[in-house]
């Protein structure tokens, strides 16, 4: 039998929070850092995420922030080109599958 399992991520969108009205900086600051966490850890392992916005990430009922929906990522192959930054035409895709970037604080 094969299944595929993904993690049930419970709290709103950065989309439906936005929604709500302005986000104060002291809120936004740790949604932020953690963003650029999450994608830093997909960067490590050469992965683009390709369709960041406020409707992919998430933010858990205690503050966890996680990237969601890697479904248009692509591997990076920049280190075989020589370390320099990914290209349209340097990237390969990926299966399309959801995968968690999200990192606790």
């Amino acid at each position: 039998m094969r299944a595929l399992v993904l993690e049930l991520v419970e709290g709103e969108t950065l989309s439906d929070r936005i929604a709500r009205g302005p986000i104060p900086v002291d809120d936004a600051l740790p949604i932020i850092r953690q963003i650029a966490e999450a994608l830093q850890a997909a960067h490590d392992q050469t992965i683009v995420h390709r369709d960041l916005k406020p409707a992919n990430i998430k933010v858990t009922p205690d503050g966890v922030v996680k990237v969601l929906d890697f479904g248009l990522a692509k591997l990076s192959v920049s280190a075989e080109a020589g370390g320099r930054p990914p290209s349209a035409g340097g990237l390969d895709t990926l299966p399309q599958t959801d995968m968690d970037a999200g990192l606790k604080n």
